[in-house]
């Protein structure tokens, strides 16, 4: 190849980013079907405030009772942070131009590109589970971005973790104390019906303390010997598992069972919750955006990739057994 015309770039791309998609699609990611993604986002990052309404209805007493107006209350802040993921490569103008297979090295690059994409998204969402119970927070909790510093740093935003023991209960605005992580608990039928009873029946509680439903329709863990169980957990219509018994299984297709790669805390935990809730959601802010340019200072050629994103937590819908705590 003699050289490289300044039109034939934007080929490149073009084929950079065909290439690129094709080879994301190769994997399905599970990030999408456990939080709810958010395409569309703007700005470095975004804030939303809770609005708690003002209470109960009252029941009124007599005939012709006055109405008592109220002003609504404000709950917490949510922060998110847009993070921004880079890669980039730089080729010599001789080994561009001395090549007769440049565009196949282009396809090689983006099919790469393509699968650090997902990568990255995968990545980035497991670190909310991973993390989720370090007392000192973790870093893709901190919504801080331009104009918007978040006081509880790299926590929540009432300053506990995500996932908090009975002895670090996060406290309701209505003033309830409340957990949402059992330590120590191994996957077995007992430990699971312990689970969802303190998702469901425990923490079904909203910011005014008030009952709301506190649905779970997902059992997570990490693939594997965990994922076998909770298989014949879930979808053994007759008999319990783990017992001699042929009564009707309680636990039958009561929840889905997901099985995630990217869970890495090696005390294997298992979390109940609703997947693709508002709650969780993960925020898209910029695709893929590829670039194959001249360097002008040495006649060389570059291309490069970036994407932006982050994760959006506005309240506790998982529940977690076992796992670490720092």
């Amino acid at each position: 190849m003699a050289g490289v015309k300044a039109d034939q770039l934007s080929l490149y791309v073009k084929d950079m980013y065909k290439v690129s998609r094709e080879s994301y699609k190769e994997i399905p990611t599970m990030h999408d079907k456990i939080f709810k993604v958010v395409n569309g986002v703007t700005g470095a990052g975004d804030k939303s405030t809770q609005i708690l309404g003002v209470g109960r209805l009252e029941r009124h007493l007599v005939e012709g009772q006055n109405i008592k107006f109220k002003s609504p209350i404000e709950g917490w802040s949510y922060l998110v942070r847009y993070w921004t993921y880079s890669d980039g490569i730089a080729l010599t103008k001789e080994a561009v131009e001395d090549t007769v297979k440049l565009g196949n090295l282009i396809k090689e690059l983006a099919a790469t590109w393509g699968k650090q994409v997902r990568i990255c998204e995968e990545t980035m969402a497991a670190t909310v589970f991973n993390k989720g119970g370090d007392l000192l927070g973790e870093w893709v909790f901190n919504g801080s971005h331009t104009g918007n510093a978040a006081t509880y740093g790299d926590m929540l935003y009432d300053n506990k973790p995500l996932f908090c023991l009975t002895g670090n209960k996060w406290t309701t605005k209505g003033g309830g104390t409340y957990y949402n992580s059992v330590a120590g608990l191994t996957l077995n039928p007992a430990n699971f019906e312990t689970l969802y009873v303190l998702h469901t029946a425990t923490n079904n509680r909203d910011e005014r303390d008030e009952i709301v439903a506190n649905p779970v329709d997902t059992l997570l863990t990490k693939v594997g010997a965990d994922a076998f169980l909770a298989d014949r957990l879930l979808n053994t219509e007759r008999g319990i598992p783990g017992q001699q018994l042929n009564d009707s299984n309680p636990y039958y297709k009561i929840v889905s069972a997901l099985a995630w790669d990217y869970l890495s805390d090696t005390s294997s935990p298992f979390y109940l919750g609703k997947a693709q809730s508002d709650m969780l959601q993960f925020h898209k802010r910029q695709a893929p955006e590829i670039r194959f340019f001249r360097d002008e200072d040495n006649r060389g050629y570059k291309a490069s990739i970036d994407v932006r994103q982050g994760v959006l937590v506005k309240g506790r819908s998982w529940t977690r057994g076992g796992g670490t705590s720092a």
